[in-house]
Order: structure tokens, then C-alpha cells, then sequence
């Protein structure tokens, strides 16, 4: 049984990205932030951190962290059509 559901567990992840940009607007309600135009959804695994901007460690935050006008590098992967944070680095904001 576990062969025949691995094969239909992957057919929907398409490939893996990046993406950099502005977030634009936040759903708390939804768990998805909008960068560039394109809607991310921000799941309860999704790796959030603070870029330490030469001053030592990167800092780990959460989604409450996030706020519109944060420059970001998001790591994603595509699942039915939605776009998946798998991780976000929050940027310097003279990073970008």
C-alpha cells in the first residue's frame, strides 16, 4: 500500500524556487503573505528567520514577525497550484 501512495504523494510538488521581494500584504487568517503579486502560503513548518546583517547570528522568528515593506528571499516549492514557503529569510533592509 505505502508504493502505491508514494508515487501520488509527490505528482503534485513541481519544482523548488526562490523568490525575492517586498511583502506586500499579510492574511493572518489564511497563514499567506503577497510578494511581487503572487500569494504564499506560509506553512507551520516553514523556516523563518531574521538575516543578522553582519552583527553575528541570524535570529529565528515566526509569522507574527512578518511585516509589510520586509524585504524577503523565499525558498518555495509549487503544490497544486499554490506556491509553499518552505523557508524565509527576512533581509537587511539594505540587502535589497
Amino acid at each position: 500500500m505505502l508504493r502505491l501512495l508514494l508515487p501520488l504523494a509527490c505528482a503534485s510538488i513541481i519544482f523548488a524556487s526562490d523568490i525575492k521581494g517586498i511583502v506586500e500584504e499579510i492574511d493572518d487568517s489564511q497563514k499567506t503573505i503577497r510578494v511581487n503579486g503572487s500569494t504564499i502560503y506560509v506553512l507551520p513548518y516553514t523556516e523563518i528567520e531574521q538575516d543578522a546583517c553582519g552583527a553575528g547570528w541570524d535570529m529565528p522568528k515566526k509569522f507574527v514577525d512578518l511585516k509589510v515593506g520586509d524585504a524577503v528571499k523565499i525558498d518555495v516549492f509549487y503544490d497544486n497550484n499554490k506556491i509553499m514557503a518552505k523557508e524565509i529569510d527576512i533581509m537587511c533592509s539594505r540587502a535589497y
